[in-house]
């Protein structure tokens, strides 16, 4: 029996389902007085960086990457509170059988943490994976991820970005005053979600095809037979240090497969991009690596680009689009190692390498008759990215432009500069070929070329509702499709409360979890608690109830 594919586009769901946003482990702790566990013992003297336990102990009080611990000895006995550990490994050499947490935000004095001063260690948190406990970390984050659907499922709404990858919306030209003030836009389109965070794609339909003109996009086009298939995909992002993902063929999970046809084949490609949960696609990141602000975790394909597969782009295209606003992914390159596997929406640029070292392509632009002219050679392509000639791929990491002397005449051609190879030969086997570039573009036709208002189009994101002006679709049924990101930007405390408090509810209605939680100095019983629980939150849901009305 075979699976169940997608039909080309994925549902809507949150950007990231497994995240965890309206409360804490903690939080819940807190809430029921729920204390972190007794400090143990250090088994080795103490590095500057890092202490170490016993295997008895990390296994029983529970240790993980993440949390934070407190350390004192008699020699320091105020100690040094909220380290982060930043990894968890064996010890070596004489301290060897034990386990070493590294550990970040201040260096110890190693000195005052010898077995010797009684050094202790002490895992801030009140949840952690031990085994003493029986309710571990995990299993208080897997019952908030619940809450967090409950609450958004209440609320009609929610405190979290969510991702909405093909809304196909009509288009209304309705205006209800013909007055001169209310004509700077052609028509509208009311999304189906308000408190829109970004649009990721805006396409218009034009009788035979959905212009884009929200993102930048280029299209992989499978061919019709995909049994001896091979090569890969690389996608750039256009960052100074020009990172690359590259995609390749294979059974892994980081990997899209050609087992069956271009139809599947193209989908397990747009899975790959996209990270899909549904068929344990897991992440692939950039390299050289690189992290966003606010963030520790190094940034993957999915982070950057947004993947289609069929659906009505027809069988066997994936169209790749990038995450930056309309024509900041203009910036975004792709390249392909297979001849087979083309690329098409995209801007393609060609030049001719007349000198090729390690790191550098001098290169030059020829007319028709093979003659080196004096157009300014590396104009139209894009500040750092990447160039492919058969299958091989380069990046490089800037350009300088032709030199002109008085009489304009070239004496200096333009080059590129920061060059490595990607995939295939090295840098100066390129000597004498021709290197193109397929630039992600945005089909925007209006005379500005861009977002914003009196512009081609611009956007209400409070209401969710779209305004066009140089740039429309067809009058037709379904003439917009829309990919975006709504969500409130903001956390209100009240929804952290309820949350705080529904996964409590959860944890005071099991037994074997009950024993953990104190009754109070008050005598409050367990089951008083969550009567006034529910009774709070009862009394706090219906103001963020949405209501839609139809006049």
């Amino acid at each position: 029996m075979p699976q169940v594919f997608s039909p080309g586009e994925a549902e809507t769901r949150p950007l990231d389902p497994t995240a965890i946003v309206y409360t804490t482990a903690q939080k819940v702790a807190d809430l029921l007085d729920i204390g972190p566990q007794e400090a143990v013992l250090m088994s080795k003297d103490a590095d500057s960086d890092a202490i170490y336990i016993t295997g008895a102990d990390y296994r029983n009080i529970g240790f993980s990457v993440g949390d934070k611990i407190r350390v004192y000895s008699d020699a320091d006995p105020l100690g040094e509170e909220d380290l982060s550990i930043t990894a968890i490994g064996k010890g070596a050499s004489s301290k060897a059988g034990s386990v070493k947490l590294t550990f970040s935000g201040t260096t110890l004095t190693a000195t005052d943490y010898e077995v010797a001063d009684n050094g202790y260690v002490q895992n801030q948190a009140s949840f952690t994976n031990g085994r003493t406990r029986g309710l571990t970390k995990d299993k208080v984050d897997a019952i908030i991820r619940r809450m967090q659907d409950k609450i958004d499922n209440m609320t009609h709404n929610s405190w979290r970005p969510n991702l909405v990858t093909a809304e196909y919306i009509n288009f209304d030209t309705y205006k209800p005053y013909r007055r001169r003030y209310y004509t700077d836009y052609v028509g509208t389109t009311p999304l189906l979600y308000r408190n829109v965070q970004q649009i990721l794609r805006l396409e218009l339909w034009q009788g035979d095809d959905y212009r884009e003109i929200g993102a930048a996009e280029g299209r992989i086009v499978i061919p019709d037979s995909v049994n001896s298939l091979s090569g890969s995909i690389v996608l750039c992002p256009g960052n100074s240090t020009a990172s690359t993902v590259t995609l390749t063929m294979g059974t892994a999970s980081n990997q899209w497969r050609a087992d069956f046809d271009k139809i599947t084949t193209a989908q397990n490609l747009a899975d790959l991009i996209n990270k899909e949960d549904r068929v344990g696609k897991a992440g692939v990141d950039f390299s050289p690596a690189f992290t966003l602000e606010g963030s520790t975790a190094n940034v993957a394909v999915n982070n950057e680009f947004l993947a289609t597969a069929n659906a009505d782009l027809g069988s066997g295209i994936v169209k790749i689009t990038s995450m930056r606003p309309i024509k900041g992914g203009e910036t975004c390159t792709i390249a392909s190692t297979n001849s087979n596997l083309t690329i098409d929406a995209a801007i393609s640029n060609t030049a001719v390498v007349n000198n090729a070292t390690t790191s550098v392509l001098t290169v030059n632009t020829v007319d028709g008759d093979g003659n080196v002219t004096t157009k300014n050679t590396t104009s139209d392509f894009v500040d750092s990215g990447v160039l492919s000639v058969g299958d091989t791929v380069i990046r490089y990491t800037g350009k300088t432009s032709n030199v002109l002397d008085a009489n304009g005449n070239v004496t200096s051609h333009g080059t590129f500069t920061g060059c490595s190879s990607v995939v295939g030969s090295s840098v100066d086997d390129l000597n004498g070929l021709t290197i193109t570039q397929h630039k992600m573009d945005v089909d925007l036709q209006g005379s500005t070329g861009d977002g914003g208002r009196l512009r081609d189009f611009w956007l209400d994101p409070e209401m969710g509702i779209i305004y066009f002006n140089n740039s429309y679709p067809f009058f037709e049924w379904n003439a917009v499709k829309a990919s975006y990101i709504y969500g409130e930007r903001y956390l209100e405390k009240a929804i952290e409360d309820m949350c705080t408090k529904m996964v409590a509810i959860d944890l005071l209605m099991s037994d074997d979890r009950s024993v953990l939680i104190p009754e109070g100095t008050q005598n409050v019983d367990l089951a008083s608690k969550i009567q006034m629980y529910k009774m709070d939150i009862e009394n706090t849901i219906p103001r963020y109830k949405e209501v839609v009305s139809f006049l």
